[in-house]
């Protein structure tokens, strides 16, 4: 630790330059380049059947390339891009190793901000100069992500503190990031396939809300004491206080903590902590905070939490886990669900814990994640098909399933692909799918059906505690009730129209006519592939034999029926 008289200099730092448009252009040609890349060889290419073994072979190469060149992109500009990093990072669930592996590194390799700016931002936000704030102050930032940067400091009290200094000028980093994401989201927001499911722009609104809500360091401040008084009775986990009166916008003070990164496998197994009960515990944590709080962290990656390890008992046998703390940092980024929104999601829950594939249907229909117009029945069968497969299997046995098998038996629905993303669920999805890829990188064989069943009957034992148990069962009495009383007449009606010879069977007759598109459409793609491979070999014939023109025509005809081929 130095006296922070000795680096300190009252001189102004020199203005921080953006290349706003050079940024601009940077950020919106490589994320609409990969959307062009996936859209033509991912989904075009990949219709016909000679393409689409070149596209699958292919796919491993050009998304490990991809990969790097966006881990390039974020070191070199930071900023949206480097959260987006973190994101996928902590996705090893459901990405390959060697995009997560790639992308790991985005949690330590950010460049620090140069002093001099954190110091101006200091004085100008806390109202005084460093020296008359802090008994000491350490010049090399300890950690340093895409919004700010951390220093080590005691205050005049004897406190040892965390100083979390925004970068300069990140909010307007921010927006042109965001302006370049949303130029984007502007070309592809209205093809027929994004613009039935989601509603671009409201998602990016949402996104964008809560990227610049995370540049308030006061927020965050109350974000954290809300953290601390939710877990204030749950051992095992430590939120580190936040000193409000210390604080600014764009300045937080906080509690000084140490531990051992989540992704440091390598030391934690070296301290003794058993990774199973750790990825026991953080599903736990956070389904407590997506299902009973309501009120969760919504950016979970291995960056934002420690592992603190604790005295052994005495008596502890020398066999036995060392005990630890987990430390959760970095409340800037937080989703708070209404009380309509939880109970639904509850349901959920409640629905795949118990291998229910209709409550499961039945919840993603009240969140609005079902169009208004898709048929419930083949998506009740489909979810029941995928329990089947999946139901009660651990994570490394998820990511070993046989996915041709899976979709075989859902492939209908697979194609239709009913659903629609509602802006208000976006980071509910976020963060549980990075708690996933947290627990499933700690320990691949953990079971988190198994997990969640003990929880789910916690949420049905709460609800009869707190008497809505009274008011779903009225309801369902009220439902069946219903059922029951028109039962009687519906019998008689089926069978006097069955005695009457006017029984009917109904058809679904838009799967019928979508079938037999998908059937004329491939009907005439492989005649127009005969046709274009035949006008070829012929212009070849004619070109050999010495009849350029005619060859050329030849040629022509065959290159414009395999581009109808390809858009149909």
């Amino acid at each position: 630790m130095q006296d922070i008289t000795t680096i300190t200099a009252h001189t102004t730092p020199p203005p921080f330059r953006i290349a706003r448009r050079r940024r601009f252009l940077r950020v919106f040609l490589f994320f609409f380049g990969v959307v062009a890349h996936i859209y033509l060889i991912d989904i075009q290419l990949s219709k016909l059947p000679p393409l689409r073994y070149l596209a699958q072979r292919s796919g491993e190469r050009r998304y490990r390339r991809m990969t790097r060149e966006f881990r390039d992109l974020a070191i070199a500009l930071g900023g949206m891009q480097i959260k987006l990093g973190q994101f996928l990072s902590a996705r090893a669930d459901i990405l390959p190793a060697y995009i997560t592996e790639e992308l790991s590194g985005l949690q330590d390799e950010v460049p620090a901000a140069p002093l001099a700016y954190s110091l101006a931002i200091i004085r100008a936000e806390l109202g005084a100069d460093p020296e008359t704030l802090f008994q000491s102050f350490d010049r090399t930032p300890v950690a340093a992500a895409s919004l700010g940067q951390v220093y080590y400091g005691v205050l005049h009290d004897g406190r040892a503190v965390a100083i979390k200094v925004q970068r300069p000028r990140i909010d307007e980093i921010i927006a042109i990031d965001l302006r370049a994401v949303r130029a984007v989201i502007q070309i592809i927001k209205n093809h027929p396939i994004i613009k039935r499911r989601a509603n671009l722009d409201l998602l990016f609104d949402e996104f964008a809300r809560v990227l610049r809500q995370e540049l308030d360091y006061e927020a965050e401040a109350q974000n954290a004491l809300r953290f601390r008084a939710n877990f204030a009775d749950t051992p095992g986990i430590y939120v580190p206080e936040p000193y409000p009166e210390e604080s600014a916008q764009r300045v937080l003070v906080m509690e000084r903590v140490n531990g051992i990164r989540l992704s440091d496998y390598a030391a934690l197994d070296r301290a003794g902590i058993s990774r199973a009960e750790l990825a026991a515990r953080i599903n736990r944590i956070f389904l407590k905070m997506f299902f009973l709080d309501g009120f969760f962290h919504a950016d979970p990656h291995p960056g934002n939490m420690f592992v603190r390890p604790e005295a052994r008992p005495a008596d502890a046998p020398a066999s036995d886990p060392t005990p630890y703390t987990l430390i959760l940092l970095d409340s800037g980024m937080v989703g708070d669900l209404p009380d309509n929104t939880m109970q639904i999601v509850r349901d959920g829950v409640v629905g795949v814990t118990t291998n229910n594939a209709q409550r499961i249907v039945d919840a993603l229909d009240r969140m609005g994640m079902i169009l208004p117009e898709a048929d419930r029945r083949p998506i009740v069968r489909a979810f029941d098909r995928v329990l089947r497969i999946t139901y009660n299997q651990s994570q490394r046995q998820l990511t070993n399933i046989d996915v041709d098998r899976v979709f075989d038996q859902t492939q209908d629905l697979v194609r239709e692909l009913p659903f629609q993303i509602p802006q208000n669920l976006i980071y509910l999805g976020r963060s549980i799918s990075m708690v996933s890829g947290l627990v499933t990188g700690l320990y691949p064989d953990i079971n988190l059906f198994e997990e969640t069943q003990p929880f789910a009957q916690q949420i049905v034992d709460r609800e009869r505690r707190d008497g809505q148990w009274v008011e779903r069962i009225q309801q369902e009495a009220g439902n069946y009730a219903r059922i029951a009383a028109s039962l009687p007449q519906r019998l008689d009606d089926y069978y006097r129209q069955a005695l009457d010879g006017e029984l009917e069977m109904r058809v679904d007759l838009s799967r019928v006519e979508r079938g037999l598109r998908r059937v004329e459409r491939g009907t005439a793609r492989v005649a127009q592939s005969i046709l274009a491979a035949a006008l070829l070999l012929c212009g070849t014939l004619l070109r050999i034999s010495g009849s350029g023109d005619e060859a050329l025509w030849a040629w022509g005809l065959a290159a414009a029926l395999a581009l109808l081929a390809l858009r149909r």
